[in-house]
């Protein structure tokens, strides 16, 4: 029987007005102190990020992480969870769990898988459970590629994203409309066809919002988001709450990539 190393963290994001008490549950294969520490600091500022929006003052994560990988597929399979081949981490909804199916090599690519899972977790909080799928897995893409140091986060859009969003503008390849309103079936497809297209154009979208979009205008979207007597497309959703509508956020989007 696999034996579970087991921690209990409390962290607690204090300021004037608001207390965040986080509770994250290790099992699995140990995490050095090092990884520990790493990961809880970049998750202090996701939370710090995500409260903007609205989350519950006290939060319950897990996080099983395996250093092999048919560990990882016996304990899924218990679950009746068969992941597609190549896939390093999931977020199980239902366990609200985080599973790393096997450690890279490359020290900062593991943890940032590590990262881009809990991130799951605090989209699915925000978003009553049901973010449109390009923003909770831009939303994650966007915390993988980020290093926490003392100035807070930074963040980077590497030269291989940018070089692949500016060929396929280039090539007359993206229906921004059709990606933004596509559900999880589309989007998976997508992402298997093209290369991971799917993954860098919402990495990229989710980027635009957060570093190039007023303030006010991300937070009545995710707002909108929020909304669950709203009917509106995803779409339709910006066009109402983005200056000049969707067709100027398509122009200065792509403005954005090229």
């Amino acid at each position: 029987m696999r034996v579970f190393h087991l921690i209990l963290l409390w962290v607690c994001f204090c300021d004037l007005l608001h207390a965040q008490t986080v509770q994250i549950t290790y099992e699995g294969d140990p995490l050095t102190d090092k990884e520990r520490r790493k990961i809880e600091q970049t998750l202090q500022y996701e939370v710090e990020f995500y409260s903007q929006f609205g989350l519950p003052d006290t939060l319950n994560l897990k996080l099983t992480v395996f250093n092999k990988r048919e560990d990882a597929l016996t304990y899924l399979d218990k679950f009746n969870i068969h992941p597609p081949k190549g896939t390093n981490g999931l977020y199980i909804p239902r366990l609200q769990k985080a599973i790393i199916l096997s450690r890279e090599k490359e020290y900062q690519q593991g943890l940032g898988i590590i990262y881009h899972e809990l991130s799951h977790h605090l989209t699915l909080k925000i978003t009553a459970g049901r973010p449109p799928i390009w923003f909770n897995e831009g939303l994650a893409e966007y915390f993988e590629h980020c290093k926490a140091n003392k100035k807070g986060l930074q963040h980077t859009f590497t030269e291989y994203e940018k070089g692949r969003i500016r060929t396929i503008y280039m090539l007359g390849d993206i229906d921004l409309l059709t990606f933004i309103n596509s559900r999880q079936k589309e989007f998976m497809q997508q992402q298997r066809t093209d290369e991971q297209y799917a993954y860098i154009l919402s990495h990229a979208l989710v980027t635009f919002w957060i570093e190039k979009i007023p303030r006010q205008i991300f937070h009545d979207f995710v707002h909108s988001l929020q909304n669950k007597n709203n009917s509106s497309t995803v779409s339709e959703q910006i066009d109402q709450i983005y200056t000049g509508g969707f067709k100027q956020f398509e122009k200065d989007f792509e403005a954005f990539c090229r």
